[in-house]
């Protein structure tokens, strides 16, 4: 809703400052090409912080909040000590994900003190991917509808 709101807000701005009206669908266009490139941005954050941890084994324990985190997260045993999973757990295939006492690999970020589970690692590379493809097919869209050759 609050989108709209804005949305509408910079239509009837643009306009009264004497905008042409084919402006605003590139302006809604540019909106979305620096959305993507943030989500790109993130998602090559994600991995570069991922290439920095090192392969272990541990034990989903439960599910729970991580201090200073917004979201309900796992929680994995790794050699006697609980660490948060760097993502919010899965809601819709929990029971299929999240196994206890079920050993699996995990990538320990030793900086944070957090992991990554085989959810989040594939999180990331999907997101890398789908983000980068989007935000390239989005900057040549514009290009296109700007008219630049």
């Amino acid at each position: 809703m609050e989108f709209v709101i804005i949305a509408t807000v910079v239509l009837v701005l643009a306009m009264c400052l004497g905008a042409d009206f084919v402006i605003v669908p590139i302006m809604f266009i540019v909106f979305l090409v620096v959305l993507l490139l943030v989500i790109f941005s993130f998602f090559v954050y994600s991995a570069v912080k991922l290439t920095g941890t090192k392969s272990v084994k541990g034990k989903f324990v439960r599910f729970g909040r991580a201090e200073g985190k917004k979201f309900d997260t796992a929680f994995y045993k790794v050699s006697d000590s609980e660490y948060p999973n760097v993502f919010p757990c899965e809601v819709v295939m929990r029971s299929k994900i999240y196994i206890p006492d079920k050993v699996c690999r995990l990538r320990y970020d030793g900086k944070r003190n957090e992991v990554f589970d085989l959810n989040a690692v594939c999180c990331v590379i999907f997101g890398l991917i789908l983000s980068s493809v989007s935000a390239v097919m989005m900057i040549l869209f514009l290009l296109t509808v700007i008219g630049v050759n």
